[in-house]
């Protein structure tokens, strides 16, 4: 698909970092792991700055990384396992309805679902509420609309195929894919839908883009941290800290050492068979709570640091290229760990 692109000056004054209240959308796989929840309470308990004005289901499918193994139950509820990305995009639904009743606020008009099913290799739009709402909001509104995007892009990519003048209109802040440094952006929420990602990358759109590894990854949640900061201060902070208290098991901490071979392929040339003869014995426990950064950003500029690069060329294999005559979005290349959870522990144990 080729857009018509804006000059790289207008781009980059969208990309200037915003002061006052911003009109803001959060879309979503909130039922996906743990870190989506504390995002959208924390942006629901940020009347100062963000004023909230939906919420977007996002589509995701997480049963390929257990393929040949019949999970129970339970191990389904551990996983919060979604066996296609229309039934992740439903149980997200209703995790982002939970989450306003547990904040005390109401969800009417304000919770919309998304896409069920990816973009997809022939880049047309997937049709629902979530991207019929996100035009409207976008094109009707006063000011620049900002997208906390906190998964899989399809639901963004498709509205500005619907309708690609809704670029001038919004900024997308996004935790997706890997540093631009490293050979490959694989990454959960980008490999989903890699054309849904080419469209973002391509279209023009202002971008804020947090890579996942060496950004994100620094925003590690403790035990003690949980239990002393989460647990019984509020409704929301006691659900959250045991939900993550959840994770706290021996198979799922097993995986922690298994997202180095997935997150960051290429970057490690220890042979296998010497890598076995050195087992991990102890952990000291902690848990990425990815998806707050895109919610920090906007927040505080203080608690990041970004900059303008071109934007990327993504492969359909999800290699980065890069081309300086591209234009520009904002990238992020460190998180201020302590400042972002100092201010998240405070608003979530508000009752």
């Amino acid at each position: 698909m080729i857009f018509n692109i804006p000059s790289h000056e207008s781009i980059a004054e969208k990309l200037r970092y915003p002061l006052g209240k911003l009109r803001t959308v959060i879309d979503t796989d909130a039922y996906n792991e743990v870190d989506d929840q504390f995002a959208i309470a924390w942006a629901l308990r940020s009347p100062e700055r963000l004023a909230v004005e939906a919420v977007y289901a996002a589509p995701y499918n997480n049963a390929f990384f257990f393929q040949g193994r019949e999970l129970s139950e339970e191990e389904k509820r551990l996983a919060h396992y979604a066996a296609s990305p229309a039934d992740g995009m439903e149980q997200s639904y209703h995790e982002i309805i939970k989450l306003f009743r547990l904040l005390k606020m109401e969800s009417a008009g304000k919770v919309f679902r998304g896409s069920a099913s990816y973009i997809g290799g022939a880049g047309k739009a997937v049709e629902s509420e979530a991207a019929q709402d996100l035009v409207r909001r976008a094109m009707e509104g006063e000011g620049l609309l900002y997208v906390l995007a906190l998964g899989a892009i399809t639901n963004v990519a498709s509205a500005i195929v619907m309708e690609p003048k809704i670029t001038e209109k919004i900024v997308v802040v996004w935790l997706g894919g890997q540093p631009l440094s490293f050979s490959s952006g694989q990454e959960f929420n980008l490999l989903q839908d890699v054309p849904a990602a080419q469209i973002l990358f391509d279209s023009g759109t202002p971008l804020v883009l947090i890579p996942c590894m060496l950004a994100a990854s620094h925003l590690t949640l403790t035990a003690e941290e949980m239990k002393t900061r989460l647990w019984g201060k509020s409704a929301v902070g006691t659900y959250l800290a045991d939900m993550v208290a959840a994770n706290f098991t021996d198979a799922l901490i097993g995986n922690s050492l298994g997202m180095k071979k997935f997150y960051l392929p290429g970057l490690d040339d220890i042979p296998g068979d010497i890598a076995e003869q050195f087992p991990t014995r102890h952990i000291a426990w902690s848990r990425i709570i990815w998806d707050i950064s895109t919610v920090a950003y906007v927040l505080n500029p203080n608690w990041s640091a970004t900059r303008l690069v071109p934007s990327p060329i993504l492969g359909d294999d999800m290699t980065w290229k890069q081309d300086r005559a591209r234009h520009p979005i904002r990238y992020c290349s460190y998180v201020s760990r302590d400042h972002i959870f100092g201010d998240l522990f405070a608003k979530l144990a508000e009752s």
